[in-house]
């Protein structure tokens, strides 16, 4: 995948998720998306905010810490971690398309 994240005035590639770690990102979601639907606030929870920036470290390969994503000078801000929670699904979309891609320029050119 091609995701970065700049933190702490670095910048961090997400680099081969594993199919455990993508699993573990769909459980998350989910659980995140069935709570909110259910509330009359469709707000995150603090624990939800929580889940995602620890997931976000993980994808990141734990190259930083929940401290540092969240800092107020250097990290995200609210919706930033939010975006980049949600942007984890767009990455890996966006990797199969060129891996289709790919293949089918393979394919036309007969190799």
């Amino acid at each position: 995948m091609n995701r970065k994240i700049i933190v702490n005035h670095k910048e961090f590639k997400m680099e081969k998720m594993s199919a455990d770690t993508y699993m573990e990102y769909l459980d998350l979601a989910e659980q995140i998306d069935a709570a909110t639907s259910e509330r009359a606030s469709k707000r995150y929870s603090r624990q939800e905010i929580e889940a995602m920036m620890l997931f976000i470290c993980k994808a990141y390969g734990n190259q930083f810490t929940v401290d540092e994503l969240k800092d107020a000078e250097s990290g995200l801000d609210a919706a930033g971690i939010v975006i980049e929670f949600n942007m984890i699904d767009m990455g890996i979309a966006e990797e199969m398309n060129k891996r289709m891609d790919k293949m089918m320029k393979n394919f036309q050119s007969g190799k």
